[in-house]
């Protein structure tokens, strides 16, 4: 099987030099013949299932090359959907849901499924048949839902065809974040860090249970702005995003400390000119919960390019030191509009604490200075 791996490889060679649109300097030699070996041998564990392809060693070049012509396209596909891209099961990268499926944390998953498309995307430039297969939406569509990209309670119009981009870049992933961390600015004068475990607040923890660091504010206030992030994935606008008019949801966690009253607010302005502002003042000697405050907008006559985020906050008493506002989870992605959510809607979610957690806490590590760099436009 393993020579004849590598007939198979000359075959793909010959092949792809022949093809119009298959440039021979993107089939790096070295990762095709991996590709080969794996898809020889599963000619080999399916082909038992084929009467008519009945390939063992003994079978001359020719006839190897002939029998593996004659495989269904089924078989083909499911060749090709054994290049999973699916991580490890561990306690904190996953989350379970109801019907007994999955979704991973998408910052891990997407490195390796850009990978896994690129190698995919190599073998369907060895023939017009592996295109064909390769580059239909029922292919991606299938391959999304196998690697948990896609879950089973998304469904997309009959005529959407952009599955292979939602592949390797899919803002309806419930883990995805328009909201980049290194992006962040501030307004001049800010005092603010980081705190790897919230101080004199109630412990935070993510959808994946792993312990949230968080920022906070001081006595000056403090503004921290995200400007103009776009909303859409660039391969998606000029298809599918406008057309599927998407619900924009915005997230964020805030908390007080306990002994020390402070003040938040929160705004959004979308390029279509549609503004959502937010306040909140916490009391002293509050109960130290965290707070998500979500906005949803879905009510928009064209689906907006982008939007500017400011967060503001700072501490009522003004108190030396980083008494003031935290935040946390700052989140910006796109919902799939059904019946229940076309709507703007606000609203506001109290995170119970965990009290085995609070009692068992380990060393807090030490804050570390918020270094971000001074906002422009302030």
């Amino acid at each position: 099987m393993i020579q004849q791996s590598y007939i198979l490889l000359g075959r793909v060679t010959h092949v792809s030099h022949r093809l119009p649109f298959a440039d021979p300097a993107h089939i790096n030699n070295n990762e095709m013949k991996k590709v080969i070996h794996k898809i020889a041998e599963h000619v080999r564990n399916y082909s038992n299932s084929f009467e008519s392809s009945n390939m063992n060693s003994t079978t001359n070049d020719a006839s190897f090359m002939n029998q593996f012509d004659i495989l269904p396209d089924e078989l083909i596909e499911k060749i090709f959907f054994s290049f999973e891209a699916q991580l490890p099961l561990s306690q904190h990268n996953h989350v379970r849901l109801e019907d007994n499926t999955f979704y991973f944390d998408y910052s891990l998953q997407q490195p390796i499924l850009r990978t896994v498309h690129n190698e995919i995307h190599n073998i369907s430039l060895v023939c017009r048949r592996f295109y064909r297969i390769i580059h239909s939406s029922r292919f991606w569509e299938r391959k999304g839902r196998q690697d948990h990209i896609l879950l089973p309670n998304q469904h997309f119009s009959v005529d959407f065809n952009a599955y292979e981009k939602l592949y390797v870049n899919n803002p309806f992933h419930p883990a995805y974040n328009l909201i980049e961390t290194n992006r962040w600015t501030k307004s001049r004068g800010a005092h603010s860090q980081i705190e790897y475990v919230p101080i004199g607040s109630y412990r935070l923890y993510d959808e994946f249970n792993r312990l949230s660091s968080c920022r906070v504010t001081s006595h000056t206030l403090a503004k921290f702005f995200q400007r103009n992030v776009p909303l859409f994935y660039p391969g998606l606008r000029s298809t599918n995003c406008a057309d599927l008019r998407p619900i924009i949801e915005f997230s964020i966690c805030v908390a007080a400390r306990w002994d020390c009253g402070s003040r938040c607010e929160l705004s959004l302005l979308f390029s279509d000119g549609h503004k959502w502002r937010y306040e909140k003042v916490f009391p002293q000697w509050n109960d130290q919960k965290w707070h998500r405050i979500i906005y949803r907008y879905g009510q928009y006559d064209q689906f907006p390019s982008s939007v500017t985020v400011c967060i503001t906050g700072c501490d009522t008493q003004l108190w030396a030191g980083f008494y003031g506002t935290k935040f946390a989870q700052t989140r910006l992605r796109l919902l799939l509009r059904t019946n229940e959510n076309g709507i703007n809607e606000e609203c506001t979610v109290v995170i119970e604490p965990r009290a085995e957690d609070e009692f068992n806490q380990n060393p807090v590590p030490n804050p570390k200075k918020d270094d971000i760099p001074i906002d422009n436009e302030t």
